[in-house]
């Protein structure tokens, strides 16, 4: 099928009108007639075809695809637990072998749709789609691409059953991005989103690792993570999570601020570090300047640290200078009278 290239920068299929006209015929026939009529046509077979169509580049036929088979999947009902397990080996292969599938958006929105008709309790197969396939989809190169349908799906989850916010919680820091900063601030405003459907009996368990990766998110050389963690604690819901664990998120929390006040090149992060410091030594002012008096013993005793070892170092060249010299051979100089 031939292709040409839009203005939009993504490719599209000249033969699109067609195929538009195909996929709405599709559909009306799945409305407008019984299921069971149709078994004998739309098949097994049939519906992995569909799934192989979403790796086509037009947008537009994906779009299609998506109603053709989120109508399918709403009408044949006895085909459902199929088609999930379908979807899921697309997003199985995509994650953890390729990385490489045009469709992964269009089928996190089906599954978007789908999450939401889940009743509660969630059932166990659920629950595995959660945690083996929703959850590592953060850690794929991609992951911008499709976000946004990600985050909703994990919103979902999360909303029918605030316990899993914990899980998600620690499988996005554990596959956080090292060097890709726009993946960074998504992240960031996923974690702030989570903070506020989990449930608060596990704010005590998440509060540590969470300041940890916000603190070093703070801290990020680039002022985009930068501002971006540093609006987090706007969000009442993480200051309450702060206050549930101040004795052991304060310490981590204050020298991140204090570095960013001293060495960050960015006047608008340490102005917005300066709005943040003042808010927490507004919490608990005490506990603050006992973070700050910590600090400065700290930086003092690697200072005296570091003069002593300045010290040794110098001890050990002189020492190897001298010896050197003792061991050069002496040159002297032969009279001979004649």
């Amino acid at each position: 099928m031939k292709r040409s290239f839009s203005t939009k920068g993504y490719f599209t299929c000249i033969h699109h009108a067609h195929a538009s006209l195909v996929y709405d015929i599709l559909i009306r026939i799945v409305i407008n007639n019984d299921p069971k009529l149709l078994r004998g046509y739309i098949d097994h077979q049939f519906v992995v075809n569909l799934l192989v169509l979403f790796q086509s580049e037009d947008p537009r036929e994906r779009d299609s695809l998506k109603n053709v088979y989120h109508k399918i999947y709403s009408r044949f009902t006895f085909y459902r637990s199929f088609m999930r397990k379908s979807m899921n080996d697309v997003f199985l292969h995509y994650v953890f072998e390729t990385e490489r599938h045009c469709g992964i958006r269009e089928l996190l929105e089906i599954w978007g749709s789908i999450i939401n008709g889940f009743t509660v309790p969630l059932k166990e197969e659920h629950k595995l789609f959660f945690m083996r396939v929703l959850i590592p989809f953060h850690k794929a190169k991609g992951m911008q691409s499709y976000h946004r349908q990600l985050a909703y799906c994990v919103s979902q989850f999360v909303q029918k059953e605030p316990v899993l916010g914990g899980i998600v919680v620690r499988g996005i820091l554990r596959y956080w991005p090292v060097t890709n900063c726009q993946k960074e601030v998504l992240l960031v405003g996923e974690l702030e989103e989570l903070v506020e459907n989990i449930d608060p009996d596990q704010y005590r368990k998440l509060a540590l690792p969470l300041c940890l990766r916000i603190t070093r998110c703070l801290n990020s050389w680039n002022s985009q993570v930068a501002e971006r963690a540093l609006y987090v604690w706007n969000n009442e819901h993480f200051v309450k999570m702060i206050y549930v664990a101040m004795e052991e998120v304060f310490p981590v929390v204050v020298e991140g601020m204090e570095k960013n006040l001293k060495w960050h090149w960015s006047k608008s992060v340490r102005q917005l570090t300066e709005n943040v410091k003042v808010m927490l030594e507004e919490m608990d002012p005490v506990l603050y300047s006992k973070c700050l008096e910590e600090i400065e013993l700290r930086e003092s005793k690697a200072n005296q640290a570091e003069i002593k070892r300045k010290e040794k170092w110098d001890r050990i060249e002189m020492a190897a200078a001298a010896k050197l010299q003792f061991l050069q051979p002496q040159h002297f100089l032969c009279v001979c009278n004649k």
